[in-house]
């Protein structure tokens, strides 16, 4: 495995409290990263030539960190990215047009506007949009993250329009990550066929100058983690090194309507060893084998799920491989990270 990016969790704190958000089912302590560990980090990542970017993200928003200016001149030689709700001071705005490689906003709240976010969204929007024509700068990328779910599908096509305006033209698009089975119903994506949902993504289509990474509507048989695939990491606050978003946290998700606690599994902390000595370690070095070559059962099709409690939790499949990934909704492409 070649690193070629590691996504950075600054902090897990946020200034927004999104209904759908994992955050409501999980048990971590919020915090920040320490700056002494940030900079430990960037030491560490020097013994990785093959590393391209360096990526902002997790649960929390990344430009609430006290340190942020400082983590962003710390990492300021490689392509920096990061996903983020737009509700940001002015100056973190214009750190992001001069700094950013690409950046990935959150529309979420967009059509509903509970908490305020629109005319505060629209204003970092704007910020950017001018930097664009004042400077003529291909850079940042803007791309815009949207949830969809049967409840706000239609809402999607405002927010279109909105990028057109404003001169965005990337769209990430995921399903919803149901935590509770409220949302479990909501869900636009099925085991089965799906007409519904394949009528909805023609309509997407139609909006050409809009390049749309979309989810899968319904479940297929390809398996791909995309965090193994590409050489992505996943470090939080406290320098506890993971695979993937999923697993970097403890939290309740539902797979087809059944609950299933996802459980935090950490490869190492590199307050204790190195970034390096982790990820070229046995543990990890497994998993990333079992996952990359799909060595792992499928639950979310299997004959016996109903009767099995392995799916109940990750800490183990029928494979006895640890931590299991066999019913991961990031896997099948229904859940995406941008």
């Amino acid at each position: 495995m070649e690193l070629k990016r590691i996504y950075i969790e600054l902090t897990n704190r946020c200034n927004l409290n999104c209904e759908m958000c994992f955050r409501h089912t999980w048990d971590t302590v919020e915090g920040d990263m320490d700056l002494e560990l940030l900079k430990s980090i960037r030491e560490q990542v020097k013994e990785f030539p093959a590393l391209e970017e360096v990526f902002f993200g997790g649960i929390g928003e990344p430009t609430v960190y006290p340190h942020f200016k400082e983590a962003v001149e710390l990492f300021e030689g490689y392509k920096l990215l990061m996903t983020s709700n737009g509700i940001m001071t002015e100056e973190n705005a214009k750190i992001l047009c001069e700094k950013f490689t690409e950046v990935y906003f959150s529309a979420d709240q967009y059509h509903e506007d509970t908490q305020g976010v629109k005319d505060q969204l629209i204003k970092t929007f704007e910020a950017i949009s001018n930097y664009h024509k004042q400077t003529h700068s291909p850079t940042p990328k803007v791309g815009v993250a949207y949830v969809l779910t049967k409840s706000n599908a239609d809402a999607l096509f405002d927010i279109m329009k909105m990028m057109r305006h404003y001169g965005f033209h990337r769209l990430s698009l995921s399903h919803l990550l149901p935590i509770n089975e409220k949302d479990a119903d909501d869900i636009f994506y099925t085991r089965y066929q799906n007409p519904e949902g394949k009528a909805y993504l023609e309509k997407i289509f139609t909006y050409r100058d809009i390049k749309i990474n979309i989810p899968d509507m319904e479940l297929k048989t390809e398996r791909r983690c995309t965090f193994i695939d590409k050489g992505y990491i996943y470090i939080d606050t406290q320098g506890e090194v993971m695979s993937c978003y999923r697993l970097a946290n403890s939290y309740d998700e539902y797979v087809f309507g059944d609950k299933k606690r996802v459980i935090k599994h950490s490869f190492g902390n590199i307050k204790e060893k190195s970034l390096k000595e982790i990820i070229e370690g046995k543990d990890y070095q497994s998993f990333w084998h079992t996952v990359y070559n799909n060595q792992y059962p499928s639950c979310i099709d299997c004959d016996l799920r109903s009767g099995c409690s392995l799916v109940e939790d990750t800490k183990y499949d029928c494979y006895f491989n640890t931590p299991s990934c066999s019913d991961c909704l990031w896997v099948r492409n229904f859940v995406r990270c941008p």
